[in-house]
């Protein structure tokens, strides 16, 4: 998944900030997780400005879907 989010980023990175965080890291990223309660790589959350959660999703998930996501944000 890290190749499209990767595209992604490089086609939307001037209307939205990416993030990636470990889950694994004993540090930031494993307390993120925690705190947000997601189960694992990947996971991809999408948040407003304000931290209001608009999508949440876990595994694979079709790089269509990520687009409809952004694409509904940004508008």
């Amino acid at each position: 998944m890290r190749p499209i989010v990767d595209g992604l980023q490089e086609t939307y990175s001037n209307q939205m900030t990416f993030e990636y965080l470990d889950a694994e890291d004993n540090g930031v990223g494993q307390a993120i997780f925690e705190i947000l309660s997601l189960p694992g790589h990947p996971s991809y959350v999408i948040f407003q400005p304000d931290g209001e959660e608009l999508f949440r999703s876990f595994g694979i998930v079709d790089d269509a879907i990520l687009i409809d996501e952004i694409e509904a944000v940004i508008e």
